[in-house]
């Protein structure tokens, strides 16, 4: 069977990366060859209480912080395995998951990764959230990043153009082959949009040695919390954040549509500021945001 490395990116947050790292270390049949573990600048004293709690984990503590990205990326770099699992530290391992993803990633050569199907802590799945089509013009405009790909919960084996990186089992010649996450996508979220859509790309080229992206697998089962780090973040600096990226991606993969998309999501975020008088300074310094960067590209 090929090697696995489990990278987990920490920052901040609560005990929910402790189940996670309890759940690789004691996977069966057996535990990932490495486990790894990059805490991103937190800064809160949490490394050193899991590099004692877990032995058989590489602690990575970074002085600052990459974002997920980088962080992920400065994982990836440590280890050696041929396939990476990357995994965000609010998951859990249910039982053989990782075996069976292993075992379906080996006998189809030609695709690039896999996904497990995640579950809401009551076993409830989480496909809608998770497994969407990479987004389109409209759905940028929307300030969505892509529409589910599946109307009710997969229970076969089906291929994904775009599942969430909360949970990936990836080949690392792939990931290597794309140069991993783009790190300008700071300090998190659409990078693994990005990502779905280059690799979709390569996929048209011959010399690309793999011609199929991502399936599901929904025998692999990982429980998911979900949005520990906007917790820590702020729902302020999330939006700015989410909204911000959103533009890097349109301005990327979809150049020629994209003074629209900008137009249209400045509109739909000034509704939304409108009919949600709680949020309403978040959206207006998100849309003060957008409006300096696209005054930095006008002069530029």
């Amino acid at each position: 069977m090929t090697t696995v490395a489990a990278v987990v990116v920490r920052w901040k947050g609560g005990d929910e990366v402790e189940q996670c790292l309890r759940s690789l270390v004691s996977s069966q049949p057996k535990a990932p060859s490495e486990i790894v573990l990059v805490d991103a600048g937190s800064g809160d004293g949490g490394t050193q209480h899991l590099a004692r709690a877990f032995p058989e984990v590489q602690v990575e503590a970074l002085s600052q912080n990459p974002g997920f990205a980088g962080a992920a990326n400065h994982g990836v770099s440590v280890t050696t395995a041929e396939n990476v699992f990357l995994l965000n530290p609010d998951t859990e391992i249910s039982g053989p998951a990782l075996t069976i993803l292993t075992a379906h990633l080996e006998d189809r050569p030609n695709l690039a990764g896999v996904v497990p199907l995640l579950e809401n802590t009551d076993g409830s799945s989480q496909h809608k959230w998770q497994l969407k089509d990479l987004p389109t013009r409209r759905d940028l405009a929307l300030g969505r990043s892509g529409r589910p790909a599946f109307p009710r919960n997969p229970n076969q084996p089906a291929a994904v153009a775009q599942p969430a990186a909360a949970a990936w089992l990836i080949r690392r010649s792939v990931w290597n082959a794309l140069g991993g996450l783009d790190q300008s996508y700071f300090p998190a979220w659409w990078e693994d949009v990005d990502f779905c859509a280059r690799l979709h790309d390569r996929l048209k080229y011959p010399a690309f040695p793999w011609n199929k992206a991502w399936r599901v697998v929904p025998k692999a089962r990982v429980r998911h919390i979900g949005g520990s780090s906007v917790g820590s973040l702020g729902n302020r600096a999330f939006l700015e954040a989410f909204y911000g990226n959103l533009l890097r991606y349109a301005e990327r993969h979809h150049l020629q549509n994209f003074p629209t998309i900008r137009r249209r999501l400045r509109l739909g975020l000034m509704v939304r500021g409108l009919l949600r008088p709680s949020r309403f300074q978040a959206y207006r310094s998100v849309l003060r945001g957008l409006s300096a960067t696209n005054e930095l590209k006008t002069e530029e």
